[in-house]
């Protein structure tokens, strides 16, 4: 049987090349059934799978080809294996209230190192996010966010008292949300618009911008924002060697291409 990709599996570091002459447009790779990360055209692509739980793992590769009607999807499938424990942290990893969640790396491979993505977390396994779209502001497992984003690091307040004034802003945030979708008003929508104000809360929202407001209005807590917008990348070179947060995790491979 043909193959259309080559897969190796180096300890917890994952390669895919096509191998195929099809003219393949895009691809999408699924990780025991979901969705992991998705690119367009390419030869090499490359995955961290350092949040895989020890045990197999099925992998199915779909490459879409442009047909003369619709995309025709090709599709390989592969089992994986995962020895031993996460590689997450020299230390048992663990989450609280208060924690910010920063990655370099999107599911959209193509905008990784420039956009990036933040969450706030609320308590040991959820967090509130701006993830883009509709919702604009949702509660959701901190799980989602390490499958999403592998290639993130993991800040404490020093102050446990800010952690809890920061989720409790957010978490009424979020409430206040909802009771404007509630009332027919989608107040804020989801922008990355630069021309915005950072500390208004009710016009634009994006994932960075909501730790920032969390952090401002609950605990009193100003991170700098050296130009119109505050970035994932912003949120992270605040954090970095910052007296008033301690790094939990980073990942070795995280990396912000712009300063934005």
């Amino acid at each position: 049987m043909h193959k259309h990709f080559h897969v190796v599996q180096d300890g917890l570091q994952l390669s895919i090349k096509k191998v195929s002459d099809l003219p393949l447009h895009h691809y999408g790779v699924y990780m025991d059934y979901q969705l992991i990360a998705s690119f367009h055209n390419g030869q090499n692509f490359y995955l961290d799978v350092s949040w895989l739980q020890p045990g197999e793992h099925h992998l199915m590769i779909v490459g879409y080809r442009l047909g003369a009607m619709d995309p025709m999807p090709i599709a390989e499938q592969y089992t994986l294996s995962v020895v031993g424990a996460r590689n997450l942290s020299d230390v048992e990893r663990n989450f609280r209230a208060g924690d910010i969640l920063v990655a370099s790396d999107n599911v959209n491979e193509a905008i990784t190192g420039y956009v990036g993505h933040s969450a706030i977390v609320v308590d040991d396994h959820n967090l509130i996010e701006s993830p883009g779209g509709y919702p604009a502001i949702r509660k959701a497992t901190i799980q989602q966010f390490l499958e999403k984003h592998p290639v993130h690091a993991q800040f404490r307040p020093n102050s446990k008292e800010k952690g809890l004034e920061a989720v409790q802003y957010a978490e009424q945030y979020l409430d206040e949300y909802k009771q404007n979708i509630k009332d027919g008003k989608d107040k804020p929508t989801f922008s990355f618009m630069a021309v915005q104000d950072l500390e208004d809360p009710w016009e634009y929202i994006y994932c960075s911008k909501l730790v920032w407001l969390s952090y401002a209005n609950g605990a009193n807590y100003k991170f700098n924002n050296d130009y119109l917008w505050f970035s994932p990348e912003d949120l992270y070179n605040n954090l970095l060697d910052n007296q008033d947060f301690k790094t939990i995790y980073r990942h070795g491979k995280i990396d912000f291409k712009l300063n934005t």
